[in-house]
């Protein structure tokens, strides 16, 4: 018999001709989570994902991780985890066994005699490039990220604003271009990977930190 799951509400951040339309998709989706019609729900929320709703990632994720309504795929549960947490969904980080991520190596990453986490961000030489990890309005789940994984010298985290919010990101490295930061990405442990790390250019990270 499957264990309940704890499925979580909607958010909306649509502002288009189209609101009506994306809410009436969401209700639709979540009365056939909570009536338990999951092959239903899955194509709604797929289609809700798509246009970065996070609580439909977070609850595809859910699915995924347990096998309703779709075959289960631990690979598909932690992106669509990972996907949500992006969005500053913060349950989607710590569904993704963050004590499980082990300490990463220094390889290709341009050292500093400073490691304060956010000095080592302003450091670093903006024509350079990083891995941006995760992101959320809560500073001290991404502070927890970094002290867990023993990545100070090696990483850093910014504060900056988003639509009048504070939000803290997580980036990982330097490299001296593009390809570099790409390459870095294969190298990462499995369970940083989950994380889907991106690459920012660190002139543009400078230009937008806030104390």
């Amino acid at each position: 018999m499957l264990k309940k799951i704890q499925f979580i509400l909607f958010i909306f951040i649509v502002s288009t001709t189209s609101v009506r339309a994306y809410a009436d998709l969401s209700k639709d989706a979540m009365d056939a989570l909570i009536s338990g019609n999951y092959k239903t729900a899955v194509p709604l929320l797929k289609r809700l994902a798509q246009q970065g709703n996070p609580s439909a990632q977070y609850n595809l994720a859910l699915l995924y991780k347990d096998g309703r309504g779709v075959v289960a795929n631990v690979a598909k549960s932690n992106a669509y985890f990972s996907n949500a947490a992006h969005r500053g969904l913060v349950d989607g980080y710590r569904k993704l066994s963050v004590s499980s991520i082990k300490p990463v190596s220094a390889r290709n990453i341009v050292a500093v005699q400073r490691p304060v986490p956010q000095e080592w961000v302003k450091e670093q030489n903006p024509n350079f490039y990083t891995l941006q990890l995760a992101s959320s309005t809560n500073a001290e789940l991404i502070k927890k990220y970094f002290n867990e994984n023993n990545l100070t010298g090696k990483a850093g985290y910014y504060k900056n604003k988003r639509e009048g919010e504070d939000w803290y990101a997580l980036v990982f490295g330097a490299y001296p271009s593009v390809a570099a930061a790409n390459a870095a990405i294969a190298t990462l442990p499995e369970d940083l990977r989950k994380w889907s790390p991106w690459v920012r250019k660190l002139k543009s990270i400078h230009r937008i930190m806030t104390p």
